[in-house]
């Protein structure tokens, strides 16, 4: 069960990274959570670079 949770959370994580750093075109990416060192923060919508 411990490595489900860990898998889906790594997955989410590369989801979330994806969204905001690798996306082409600087589109308007919706608010969405990052995972950083202190937990999960909310990142307000935003244009991607």
């Amino acid at each position: 069960m411990k490595k489900i949770k860990y898998l889906l959370l790594l997955a989410v994580t590369a989801i979330s990274f994806s969204a905001c750093v690798v996306r082409e075109g600087g589109g308007w990416v919706p608010g969405h959570y990052n995972y950083g060192a202190y937990g999960r923060y909310w990142v307000p919508g935003h244009y991607a670079r």
